[in-house]
């Protein structure tokens, strides 16, 4: 009985055997008509995006000298860096927290209305113009590089001669500026 047993097990194994070759088979043979292709497309879109890298920032206190005769103008001690999407266009608006320029767009002309202010004697102020020398071409666009490569705003601080002769002699002259980047 045994023997039966065995042939039969050795009989439905080459069975199966036989079985799976055949499935197998026929399913990695060619269609009779040759090979089919197809396609897939790919749609994709870059989004805009920007990033302050470094913080501008001026000499402190800056030194207005009410008795030289043309204007004054002031670079950062470091220039406000920004990094952006390759080719993607920028704007930088510019509030003044003593004057009247709220969210003004900064330009290689500049934003007026802005306003240093003495601490001690609030009511004596200086007024001066912000400006962004490095958009491209003069209406406040600046273009992105990429994020390896960053991009100065060129932030610097003008006091007309009149501006500077009339102002009063303080040390606490001051004003927080605010720079907001839209994309």
């Amino acid at each position: 009985m045994k023997r039966q047993s065995v042939i039969k097990r050795i009989f439905w194994l080459i069975a199966m055997v036989v079985v799976m070759g055949f499935m197998v088979g026929t399913t990695f043979a060619a269609t009779p008509t040759g090979f089919s292709s197809t396609t897939v497309t790919v749609n994709a879109q870059v989004t805009a995006s920007c990033q302050e890298v470094q913080h501008g920032s001026f000499p402190n206190p800056l030194i207005i000298d009410p008795q030289l005769t043309g204007d004054q103008t002031f670079p950062p001690t470091s220039d406000e860096l920004v990094r952006c999407t390759n080719g993607g266009v920028f704007t930088v608006k510019v509030s003044s927290a003593n004057g009247s320029a709220v969210d003004q767009t900064c330009t290689s002309s500049g934003v007026n209305n802005m306003l240093l202010k003495s601490t001690s004697w609030p009511m004596d102020t200086i007024p001066y113009t912000f400006m962004c020398v490095g958009d491209t071409n003069g209406s406040g666009q600046f273009i992105g590089a990429g994020y390896a490569i960053s991009r100065a705003l060129g932030i610097s601080i003008k006091v007309t001669a009149a501006n500077a002769q009339l102002a009063l002699a303080h040390a606490d002259y001051s004003d927080t500026i605010t720079l907001t980047i839209s994309y």
